[in-house]
């Protein structure tokens, strides 16, 4: 007779006995005859386990007395954190008792094989289905226990799976909106870990609603850093600059960590589209010291370079791209990496700080691109209002709008020959091509109708009689 059909007996005998201290009595001793001494396989220990979480006639009293000491035994010795829906509630005669099964746990998985065997009985617990009802409390610890052990393999993905199997909605366990936070922010880091930013943002939507129940600032802290985290996975670099920028100020981080938050906030500033957005936040971060003395000169070059709008050349390109993370690599439409987009649309607007109009095919060899290809990027920056500038498309040029010194010098100012006639700057705002032509027409007519009343108030054109 094998051991595993030999367990099987014994607990069907158990089961016919009457009385219910005498058959917790039992159930615990038989316990203790397989946790002692170190077991080398996990069958009994599954068998006895899957006794208690399949049976649908258990008296609730003796499997949450038997099936608590069971868990604290397998939970013994581990750096699993017992808070929350981690923690396991006993009766006043099973608290009495946890010292007793640590001590025991803690002694049958401290061999060689006893993590293995230890993972093992818990993935043969979990693993069959059939789980009753009435024992959730008890198979909720065991996932956590079996995504613990799964993060020691840094095997992220299998351990927010398996948190992702705690029942934390329409149970028969009052569950607090505070335990359900930690739970989700928990499959949300671990998620995040592994890449799987997709997912993240599923139970991230999940932990925003209830975020507003705690105060406690490490699940704050773990907020702000998950949410700048799916911000730089989903390409929302402006929104990613602001949160690390913003954690990377907390004194309850390592000095190391706060300075990775504030790497990260350079490296996804700099990603980010060209526009207002990001020159406020570029300007933020190159007020804050820690830049220029604690992080390498590359990345505060670059971002001088990127708020003072200086013309970026390929060799800078190249050596602030080694140190992107491989999300931040990813191609874009239009062809390009995100950080060779980011860099010719900062280009474009960078030469509008040299030139005042450009054709298309010098702006692309400065772009490296074809005039086509300069074109679609210089009218996409228009079109979203990042970019003050209008084409003239007869002559494949591009005028730009702005202007950062204000010359004296009638030309420079945009006046006629002296006349009075100002170039009004106006805000360009993404309305299409036909409208605004139309505008442009209508503007020019009324400032030649303008040229035309001062010349003749002035007298600047001398009369010719007409004969």
């Amino acid at each position: 007779m094998d051991v595993d059909n030999e367990t099987s007996e014994k607990l069907a005998s158990i089961t016919s006995i009457s009385n219910q201290r005498e058959r917790i009595t039992a159930y615990l001793s038989l316990l203790s005859a397989i946790l002692s001494p170190s077991p080398t396989t996990s069958s009994d220990l599954i068998t006895f386990g899957r006794h208690f979480t399949t049976s649908t006639s258990m008296a609730t009293v003796v499997g949450r007395r038997v099936l608590g000491a069971y868990v604290t035994a397998l939970c013994a010795g581990t750096t699993l954190p017992r808070t929350g829906t981690a923690a396991l509630s006993l009766d006043e005669e099973g608290s009495s008792d946890v010292e007793k099964w640590d001590a025991i746990g803690k002694e049958a998985f401290n061999g060689t094989k006893g993590e293995e065997v230890r993972r093992d009985v818990v993935e043969g617990v979990l693993g069959q289905g059939g789980i009753s009802g009435w024992c959730d409390e008890q198979i909720t610890v065991l996932r956590h226990l079996h995504s613990h052990l799964l993060q020691l393999e840094e095997d992220w993905l299998g351990a927010a799976k398996a948190l992702m199997q705690i029942p934390l909605e329409g149970t028969s366990r009052l569950i607090s909106d505070e335990e359900k936070l930690a739970v989700y922010m928990k499959i949300v880091r671990l998620l995040l870990e592994c890449g799987e930013w997709g997912q993240a943002q599923t139970y991230f939507s999940r932990a925003s609603l209830l975020i507003h129940t705690t105060t406690d600032k490490e699940t704050n802290l773990s907020f702000k850093l998950s949410q700048a985290r799916l911000f730089d996975f989903s390409a929302r670099f402006n929104e990613a600059a602001q949160r690390y920028h913003e954690v990377s100020f907390e004194s309850a981080i390592d000095e190391e960590d706060r300075m990775q938050m504030l790497k990260a906030a350079v490296t996804t500033s700099i990603l980010a589209p060209a526009g207002p957005q990001r020159s406020r936040i570029l300007a933020t971060l190159n007020r804050d010291d820690r830049v220029h003395t604690a992080l390498h000169p590359s990345l505060s070059t670059m971002l001088r370079k990127m708020l003072l709008e200086y013309i970026v050349r390929p060799e800078e390109v190249k050596e602030f791209e080694e140190g992107l993370e491989e999300h931040q690599k990813a191609k874009v439409e239009g062809g390009g990496t995100v950080l060779e987009r980011a860099v010719r649309e900062h280009n474009v607007g960078a030469c509008g700080k040299v030139y005042d109009n450009v054709s298309f095919e010098a702006l692309g060899a400065i772009l490296e691109l074809d005039a086509e290809a300069a074109e679609t990027t210089a009218r996409r920056m228009i079109e979203q209002g990042r970019l003050r500038a209008w084409i003239d498309q007869p002559l494949h040029l591009l005028y730009f709008e702005s202007r950062t010194t204000h010359d004296t010098d009638a030309d420079a100012q945009g006046t006629a020959g002296g006349l009075g006639v100002v170039k009004e700057e106006k805000e360009i705002e993404p309305v299409s091509w036909t409208e605004r032509w139309d505008d442009r027409i209508r503007a020019t007519s009324i400032k030649v109708e303008t040229i035309a009343e001062t010349i003749q108030q002035r007298g600047l054109i001398p009369t010719v009689p007409v004969s």
